[in-house]
C-alpha cells in the first residue's frame, strides 16, 4: 500500500503541466429537503437535470483554479399531505400526497470559484481530483405555472451563498479534446425578499431555506493551452522562450 501511495505521488510530481481547459456537460441531480420555513418536505428523492460548464486552469504543482456552474432543478415527493394557500389569485387546495412533484427551483443555478487537488496518470494523459467550491446560487421558477405531474411551485427570486465539494476524473481523447465526469454536491442557503413562507399566518415570515443538492454530470473538455512538463528545460522554438521550473524567460541560443 505504501509502494502504491508513493508510486501515485511522484507521477504526479513528475507530471507538472500547465493547462487552460474548458468543459460542457449533463447528466442528473438528486437533492435533499429544504430546512427553515419551507414548509412542504418531501420523503422522495427524484433524479432531475443537470448541466455543467467550467473553466479551469491548472498550475505547475497540479492545482486547478477556475469558475464552475451549474444548472439543475430541484424537486421532491411527499407521501404526506399538506394544507393549500393562495397562489396570487389562484387557490392551491393541497400540497403533497398525490404522487406529484414539489418543485422547489425548476432551474436552481450556482457559480462557484473551485479550487481542486489534480493528480495525474499516465504522464497527465488523464487525471483524477477533488476540491472545493464556494460562490452565489439562485433560484428561479415559475410559481403561477403547473405542469400535470406538480404538486408545488416554489417562488421565484431565491439568492444566497453557495458552496460544497467536487470529485471528478478527465481523460485525454485527442490533444485537445477529452471528456471528464464528476459528482459534486453544493449546500444552498436561499432568501427570498419577495416571497412569503407557505402555511404561515400569522406574523408573515420571508421565505427562507437551505437546501443540499447533489449533481452529477459527464462532459467533454477542449484544451485551449497547454505546456507540458516535459518542456521544463528545453526550448521552445516557435518563440525561443525558455521554461524553468519556476518561472519562464525569454533567452537566447
Amino acid at each position: 500500500m505504501k509502494k502504491l501511495l508513493l508510486f501515485t505521488l511522484l507521477i504526479g510530481i513528475k507530471a507538472q503541466a500547465q493547462e487552460f481547459e474548458g468543459g460542457v456537460g449533463g447528466g442528473f441531480s438528486i437533492n435533499g429537503q429544504p430546512t427553515d420555513n419551507m414548509v412542504y418536505k418531501g420523503d422522495q428523492s427524484l433524479m432531475n437535470y443537470s448541466t455543467n460548464m467550467r473553466l479551469l486552469y491548472t498550475t505547475k504543482n497540479l492545482w486547478q483554479i477556475g469558475l464552475e456552474g451549474h444548472m439543475h432543478e430541484l424537486s421532491s415527493k411527499s407521501s404526506k399531505k399538506y394544507g393549500g394557500f393562495i397562489n396570487g389569485t389562484r387557490l392551491i387546495d393541497s400540497v403533497g400526497g398525490d404522487d406529484k412533484k414539489l418543485v422547489y427551483a425548476k432551474n436552481a443555478v450556482n457559480i462557484t470559484l473551485v479550487i481542486n487537488k489534480r493528480f495525474d496518470f499516465n504522464g497527465g494523459a488523464s487525471y483524477a481530483y477533488l476540491g472545493a467550491a464556494l460562490g452565489v446560487g439562485f433560484a428561479r421558477n415559475n410559481a403561477h405555472s403547473y405542469a400535470a405531474n406538480e404538486s408545488y411551485n416554489g417562488p421565484d427570486g431565491g439568492r444566497g451563498l453557495t458552496y460544497g465539494a467536487q470529485l471528478g476524473y478527465a481523460a485525454n481523447v485527442s490533444s485537445n479534446i477529452g471528456i471528464y465526469l464528476e459528482a459534486a454536491m453544493r449546500y444552498y442557503n436561499f432568501d427570498y425578499k419577495d416571497a412569503g413562507a407557505p402555511q404561515i399566518w400569522v406574523n408573515p415570515q420571508v421565505l427562507k431555506y437551505s437546501i443540499m443538492a447533489f449533481p452529477v454530470t459527464f462532459g467533454l473538455r477542449y484544451t485551449f493551452y497547454k505546456v507540458p512538463g516535459s518542456a521544463y528545460g528545453t526550448y521552445n522554438k516557435t518563440n525561443r522562450r525558455y521554461y524553468e521550473s519556476k518561472r519562464y524567460n525569454r533567452g537566447k541560443y
